[in-house]
């Protein structure tokens, strides 16, 4: 909903509250709240006077396999404080780490609890199938069963944390315990808040969307809310610019990593991770882990210590706990003829992608593709040092790779070529990574085919639509090959990641062309079981 809509929402459920009890609120925590979530300033009155009339949410707060982490991180909100938020925005009817209950008494609250409307918030993960891994209260009733029957009861379930919005840490390899997220056993749509904790904020300010507009705020596909998961955490770092300029440390206790270099090298995840932690912080906005020193672990994100555990080292191949399989049943129908012919024969229901001399998009009789870049090194590179923060990249790729810049002056003069080519792009990028030529193109796909993880680092490749066309820019992309390399990345992961952007760029412009076949036009050498698996 827009902001228009949400406005005559709680304009409309402020009608019939005019005479009820009025309780204190404190605007400062309201105002905290709305311009996290993204609202305008003119919402605060309003919101104010509907919490300070209307009914308390009533809230249950359900432990299952955790280790009370989100709780911790709850207690340390500051805007509401825990007091504030008890007593004037929400009703904690049911906690068994913060109730004064216990045994069979505890049990009592909790049934008293589900005779009145509540919203679930679930904190750790559920055992579904060996349900004795998790027996709880008096009576030792399974996780499992608990959950069931209080989420049925439940208007709406909240998953604080990724213990119960993914597995979290005891659902990792080998996962003896067969734990996994809650939605995974629920019917019910659960909004997911993960992180490991999730910050207070996160978990706060979307409560409170709830009880101000009686809807879950805008989620992603993953039902994450998209006010705290809709951005690339690294993309807020405050060490970003130091990321820009491939100034990386290379121990944690380094000058460089005090004076704010960027900790890729160390492992640092988060361009790979979506929350807001630099924005809001932990224990009452005080830090949070890169700004302390130390990088980000990806604890938001699905399986992430099986994908992301070994923190001290980039994504390279030597380190993972286990090397991830991918499928390759699925092969696209292959063309193996040249562009010409190709736009003569084209159906209606066909979508061909031609990877050959050129690159070029076909849809009935014409090329949906504007793609161009410079494909002399030198004069790219020179390109990229017209800003301070390029001409600090190339420097530090000279310092690193003197062996491979000097390969380059040697075999390339200042004369600008154009290309339409996409394997000339990938092989500037094996030519930065190796210091030589690519002879054979289908090694470019051996090794991202090679590649021990699942994730991408991320590439810019502009991707923008004109009347009758696509328009593809990659001539800033070459700079996140100095990055990642000056990062330690392998070309592994530079060869998976680069076929990864060009996957995502072709799946983004096949969204108005679902319904045609997808149609591959490659050399023969170059047809294999993997490209297909990739670009499908």
């Amino acid at each position: 909903m827009d902001n228009e809509t949400l406005k005559k929402c709680l304009e409309g459920r402020l009608v019939g509250l005019e005479g009820a009890e009025r309780r204190f609120i404190n605007e400062t925590s309201v105002a905290f709240l709305l311009k996290h979530l993204g609202l305008p300033a003119e919402f605060v009155p309003l919101a104010c006077e509907y919490f300070s009339l209307a009914p308390k949410l009533n809230v249950i707060w359900l432990h299952l396999a955790e280790c009370t982490g989100c709780s911790e991180s709850l207690l340390r909100s500051e805007q509401p404080c825990l007091a504030e938020f008890i007593f004037d925005f929400f009703s904690l009817n049911y906690h068994e780490t913060l109730m004064s209950a216990n045994g069979t008494k505890a049990e009592e609250c909790l049934e008293e609890a589900m005779k009145e409307e509540f919203a679930l918030i679930v904190e750790g993960a559920v055992a579904p199938i060996d349900t004795f891994y998790l027996s709880i209260g008096a009576e030792g009733k399974s996780g499992y069963e608990l959950l069931q029957s209080i989420a049925d009861k439940a208007k709406v379930i909240f998953a604080a944390g990724t213990c119960s919005s993914y597995g979290g840490i005891q659902a990792a390899y080998p996962n003896p315990t067969k734990t996994c997220g809650i939605s995974q056993v629920l019917s019910q749509k659960v909004v997911q808040i993960p992180g490991c904790p999730p910050s207070d904020v996160n978990i706060i300010a979307t409560l409170a969307f709830y009880a101000l507009f009686g809807t879950s705020p805008e989620l992603d596909d993953k039902n994450r809310p998209k006010w705290s998961y809709g951005k690339c955490l690294h993309d807020m770092c405050e060490r970003k610019a130091k990321f820009e300029s491939g100034i990386f440390a290379q121990n944690f206790d380094d000058e460089a990593a005090k004076n704010g270099a960027c900790l890729f090298k160390l492992g640092c995840k988060g361009p790979y991770t979506y929350n807001n932690c630099p924005k809001v912080k932990f224990n009452a906005k005080t830090s949070w882990p890169v700004a302390a020193g130390h990088g980000c672990i990806a604890c938001s994100e699905e399986n992430f210590w099986d994908d992301f555990g070994f923190y001290e080292k980039p994504m390279t191949n030597a380190f993972a706990y286990a090397r991830v399989s991918r499928e390759e049943a699925f092969v696209l129908e292959n063309k193996n003829l040249n562009l010409n012919t190709l736009k003569e024969s084209v159906k209606e229901d066909e979508l061909i992608f031609y990877l050959k001399e050129k690159m070029q998009i076909l849809v009935e009789d014409r090329e949906l593709l504007d793609f161009s870049f410079e494909s002399n090194l030198k004069c790219a590179l020179a390109n990229l040092a017209k800003n301070k923060l390029g001409f600090n990249l190339l420097e530090n790729y000279k310092k690193n790779f003197p062996k491979h810049y000097a390969f380059i002056e040697a075999n390339f003069d200042e004369n600008s070529k154009i290309s339409s080519d996409i394997w000339e792009f990938f092989e500037l990028s094996y030519i930065l990574a190796k210091g030589e030529f690519l002879k054979d193109r289908a090694l470019l796909i051996e090794m991202a085919k090679n590649y021990a993880f699942n994730h991408a680092s991320p590439y810019d490749f502009k991707l923008s639509a004109k009347e009758d066309s696509v328009k593809l820019d990659l001539n800033k992309s070459l700079r996140m090959t100095l990055i990642y390399l000056c990062g330690g990345l392998e070309i592994e992961g530079i060869a998976f990641s680069l076929l990864s952007a060009l996957a995502k760029s072709l799946g983004e412009i096949r969204q108005d062309y679902m319904e045609k076949r997808l149609i591959l036009s490659v050399d023969e050498s170059l047809n294999q079981p993997f490209l297909h698996q990739i670009l499908s």
